[in-house]
């Protein structure tokens, strides 16, 4: 926020209808067909190859980030500690390795709420301590803001090559549903939920729960945008965006308090990487190694590959940490924002197989490559904003998907067998069904 403004705030509100249209239509799906990984759908609706292939770009976008999701906080925290950049990378990630390969998925789900609430508390604590030390009043503090155009939310100018209130929220919409419905991050939550309207409601909830999080950030921003002016003759110029608020931490806060933000930014690196290392775990597990066995291994077995595994995706993710030092901090940035390149084509392939049993697997999988391809075209090529790449890549897959099960849809003992996987075919399955009970 000390360099932006609250135009993307949009994009994230976004996420709670996109929350509430994946609890509509993908959580029954899903939960009833007792998925382990989300992409175990797309086995069962298409083929492996399908599967296969955008398990690939979940990897790809997920284990690129993952070292992204180390950096930054990694960098923060060197700051504040004076400590060496790289020892805290290692440092940070060793740890979240330990905890999430020993405890697997229960020491994500029981590490996330301290870690949220020391994340949360701390932040909120920087806001108001700065804010009382700022000159004027909250009316003083708006007209600053608004004068130095630090809002600019309500946009209403249709443009593909800036960020506008509509590129925002469309663009957030579409992403929100990918996040939401088809990210093994976000997937594997609610499905082990112990019902479908339980996952309904811890996912509904999660989205409204992060508003007041994602408000109370972008508060901070502003407030430290207003800091940094009032005493901009004591702060250096050589601070990039990121390393503002590490540096207003241990300058100006009071004794004893740098510490408990060192434990904020930890909980920070920490809360996104066990998340996401699990996630990855159970991808590669489940789809790369599993089909690749000539014969079953026990669940023990199973275990220990995926420490390994844990240990294997967290050493990657410390090597790609260390590579982003060397990158400019827009170009790691923009790194974050080309998850978008991949969620886009992923999300069209999830809705291909939801919306229709005319298509097949081959076109189905050519309508991937197509978007993928026309993604990465769009966001190096072309001066479109990262934030409608999301609905481009969706559109672009849909569209050639659609042409393909018109030209030449699947026969129609293809189509009886797959209609169960659709929402027409599991609803008419649902139909008079307890809610309890759930399809083999």
């Amino acid at each position: 926020m000390v360099g932006n403004d609250w135009s993307i705030l949009a994009s994230a509100l976004a996420g709670i209808p996109a929350s509430l249209l994946v609890a509509r239509w993908f959580v029954p799906l899903f939960y009833d067909l007792r998925l382990t990984s989300v992409y175990d759908y797309l086995a069962r609706r298409f083929d492996r190859r399908v599967a296969f292939l955008n398990s690939v770009l979940f990897v790809l976008m997920r284990g690129m980030l993952a070292g992204v999701a180390i950096y930054a906080p990694s960098m923060a925290l060197s700051v504040v500690t004076g400590w060496n950049l790289e020892a805290c990378i290692v440092l940070s990630a060793a740890m979240t390795i330990l905890y999430t390969a020993g405890g697997g998925a229960s020491a994500v789900v029981w590490t996330k709420m301290l870690q949220a609430t020391l994340l949360f508390g701390g932040a909120l604590f920087i806001t108001i301590y700065l804010a009382s030390t700022l000159p004027g009043s909250p009316i003083d503090w708006l007209a600053q803001l608004q004068a130095d155009r630090k809002f600019n939310l309500f946009d209403f100018s249709f443009s593909l090559t800036h960020i506008t209130f509509w590129g925002s929220a469309i663009g957030g919409l579409f992403y929100g549903v990918a996040f939401y419905g088809i990210d093994q991050v976000l997937v594997q939550r609610y499905l082990s939920a112990n019902s479908t309207a339980e996952a309904k409601r811890s996912l509904v909830l999660n989205a409204f729960y992060s508003l007041p999080s994602l408000l109370l950030l972008f508060t901070l921003g502003s407030i430290l945008y207003l800091f940094i002016q009032t005493r901009a003759s004591e702060i250096p110029s050589t601070l990039s965006g990121d390393q503002y608020l590490p540096y207003v931490i241990v300058r100006y806060l009071p004794w004893g308090m740098p510490g408990l933000m060192v434990a904020a930014i930890y909980a920070a690196a920490m809360s996104t990487l066990n998340a996401v290392l699990s996630s990855l775990t159970t991808i590669t597990v489940n789809d790369f190694i599993k089909p690749s066995l000539r014969r079953p291994r026990s669940e023990g077995d199973y275990l220990k590959m995926a420490r390994w595994v844990t240990i294997g995706w967290g050493t990657l993710s410390i090597l790609t940490a260390l590579g982003a030092q060397h990158l400019d901090s827009q170009v790691t940035i923009a790194a974050v924002k080309a998850a978008s390149l991949f969620m886009g084509e992923m999300l069209g392939v999830f809705l291909l197989g939801m919306l229709t049993v005319r298509i097949r697997a081959a076109s189905v999988l050519r309508a991937c490559w197509v978007g993928l391809i026309l993604s990465f075209v769009a966001g190096f090529a072309s001066p479109l904003d990262a934030l409608w790449l999301a609905a481009f890549g969706t559109l672009s897959t849909l569209a050639w998907g659609g042409i393909e099960a018109w030209i030449s849809p699947a026969t129609p003992a293809e189509q009886a067998a797959k209609k169960p996987f659709t929402w027409a075919g599991h609803r008419a399955a649902r139909s008079g069904m307890p809610e309890s009970v759930s399809l083999p």
